[in-house]
């Protein structure tokens, strides 16, 4: 019974902090989300309204919508919003769901290791490339993929460990 508390509070930790990275998440993709909605706008004025258009226009929002996906990756890992390794795992008998979660979450934890660490590399290697249009090094845009990454990473370790740790009503 001692136990409880600890594991309560080890949860609320868990909660916490799945929290705060899902902000770190949501607040630049929303902020993408509007840049890109505003670029898009601004583009169809000036091609169709002004008859002069804005050659930036689509390769900005492209950049920006690429940046919107990779974050909203974390944040459908913490709301346990994946709807295909949902049906997987409850298509399993109740006793070993639990497992069958745990190994599918280690799975995607592998699959996300690979992709932070490729998109790392290639990121890298797009420091001394300019985008055509905006003439920014091309870090900013590929960066996207480990920076999302990573932070799905955190999400499905949160996510793991709540498995291994339910809460009491959860367990109920």
């Amino acid at each position: 019974m001692e136990s409880m508390p600890e594991q309560r509070g080890f949860l609320h930790v868990m909660d916490k902090l799945a929290w705060i990275v899902e902000r770190i998440a949501a607040i630049p993709c929303m902020i993408a989300i509007g840049g890109m909605t505003v670029i898009v706008i601004l583009g169809v004025i000036f091609r169709y309204v002004l008859g002069s258009p804005l050659g930036w226009t689509e390769e900005a929002a492209r950049y920006l919508m690429i940046w919107a996906a990779s974050l909203a990756v974390s944040m459908g890992i913490m709301k346990g919003e994946h709807v295909g390794i949902n049906l997987v795992v409850n298509s399993f008998p109740p006793k070993v769901r639990r497992w069958v979660a745990i190994s599918v979450h280690l799975a995607i934890l592998a699959f996300l290791w690979v992709l932070t660490h490729r998109g790392y590399l290639m990121a890298m290697s797009g420091r001394n490339q300019f985008s055509p249009l905006l003439g920014f090094t091309m870090i900013w845009s590929l960066a996207a993929i480990p920076i999302a990454g990573l932070l799905a990473m955190l999400q499905t370790v949160f996510l793991i460990l709540k498995i291994i740790c339910p809460s009491k009503e959860s367990t109920n």
